[in-house]
């Protein structure tokens, strides 16, 4: 019996991500344009891939789909997969327990897939206490204890999202400097608007981590600012750009 074949896709609204899998292991990744599909694995590349590692190719692929983009584009995005590939798609949703973590919302159906996966994976393999930190379009903040029950977190907007309101709720807020985000005092409408930014996204983690004593936690950072965060924060944190494509691995394990 062959081993099978799998893709697993996690999906935003401004990129996706996937992994390819054969027998339980990587064989390739990408990114994905959501409103496009631009980026998916083509079949002869995939059948070269596996072909170099002596190992068959099976159909059809199992796809495994963790969203939270617009309905739109996730069924734009589920017409270019069929394109692609002979598949079967499966989509991931927020259950209220999985693998021994407990969601704490009273609608489970509420949370996004995209972060309890990420808790997934950070919390699954050692079953400690952790952060899970994504820094992306929205920061959020997510705390699992070592029993595996999820303590809460929280949801702000990332500093690209804050930067455009800031820009669009105001008259005269205007600059055109490329301004690093840096822990400074500005002494330009740029710097001002842009180390203001980094000092609250900081600042907002760092109040976060005293109040509720997480500076003994283990901390995971994502996202695009993920690391610039985890390199100025006083914790013991591991940097994973794929925490989601790790916690659709452990999700789809479970349910084999």
């Amino acid at each position: 019996m062959s081993a099978r074949t799998e893709l697993h896709i996690d999906l935003g609204n401004s990129r996706g991500k996937w992994r390819l899998l054969h027998a339980n292991q990587v064989v390739s990744q990408g990114t994905v344009e959501p409103k496009t599909g631009r980026g998916l694995p083509m079949l002869d590349a995939l059948e070269t891939s596996l072909a170099n590692g002596n190992a068959k190719f099976t159909y059809p692929i199992q796809v495994s789909f963790a969203s939270v983009a617009d309905a739109a584009i996730e069924a734009h995005l589920r017409s270019s997969l069929r394109d692609h590939f002979d598949c079967v798609i499966e989509t991931l949703y927020t259950p209220a327990q999985a693998l021994g973590m407990t969601n704490s919302y009273t609608d489970h159906t509420r949370m996004g897939i995209d972060r309890w996966l990420a808790m997934l994976a950070a919390w699954y393999p050692n079953q400690t206490d952790v952060v899970v930190v994504d820094a992306g379009s929205a920061l959020t903040l997510d705390v699992v204890a070592a029993n595996g029950q999820h303590q809460g977190g929280v949801i702000i907007p990332g500093a690209n999202l804050s930067e455009r309101v800031l820009l669009e709720k105001t008259g005269k807020v205007r600059f055109e400097e490329d301004i690093e985000h840096e822990l400074l005092l500005g002494r330009s409408t740029a710097e001002c608007v842009r180390y203001g930014i980094a000092h609250s996204q900081l600042g907002a983690i760092e109040s976060i981590a005293r109040r509720f004593n997480l500076k003994n936690h283990l901390w995971y950072f994502a996202g695009g600012a993920g690391e610039w965060l985890m390199q100025r924060i006083d914790v013991d944190s591991r940097f994973a750009p794929d925490l989601v494509l790790d916690g659709i691995g452990f999700a789809v394990a479970s349910d084999s």
